[in-house]
This record gives C-alpha cells, structure tokens and sequence, in this order.
C-alpha cells in the first residue's frame, strides 16, 4: 500500500475511473492503477491519470508509505520529489530533478 498525504493507494480499486461532470460543475476524470514491479508480490507504485496529467508513486523501501514521486504535465513538463520522514513522523519532499520530456 502507498500513502500520499494520507491517500492509501492501496485502497481504491485499479483502474478506477470518475465520471465526467456533463453539467459543468467541475468533476474530473481519472484513473489509477497500482503496480507490484519488482516481484515481490506487494504493490510499490501506484500511477494516476487525470485531466491535468499523471503521476507515479513510489515506495521504493516496502514500508507502506511514498519515497518518491514525479509528476507528468500534459505539457511535457515534470518533477521528481524525495519523500523524507523525520524523526517525528512529518514528511517533506525535496525536488531532485525536473525537465522537459
């Protein structure tokens, strides 16, 4: 399971998708689907679709909680955070990289 900012990817089903709000009231939609790459039979990333573009988390040491996530624009740009806990449990994402795809 990966948390983000108290979201529990693990939660929701893969593939999810919201409907589109026909009446102009601003619903999105989106998707998710959650990943278990190395093998290891736990998913470690959860990649998100949306209006806006996708995102994909990490959880790069197995404990349940975001080490890194990248955000992809739709228009070509993204970022890539570090999520750090300290000591007293906050998290803070530090950028380590961002360009131009």
């Amino acid at each position: 399971m990966i948390a983000v900012d108290g979201f529990a990817a693990g939660d929701l089903p893969a593939d999810e998708v919201a409907e589109p709000d026909l009446d102009g009231g601003g619903a999105s939609t989106f998707s998710t689907d959650v990943f278990d790459l190395d093998g290891d039979g736990h998913y470690e990333t959860t990649v998100r679709a949306t209006d806006a573009g996708i995102t994909v988390a990490t959880d790069i040491d197995g404990d349940g909680v975001t080490d890194k996530f990248t955000a992809f624009g739709r228009d070509g740009q993204y970022r890539t955070w570090e999520i750090f806990r300290e000591a007293n449990g906050i998290g803070r994402g530090e950028m380590i990289e961002f360009g131009e795809l």
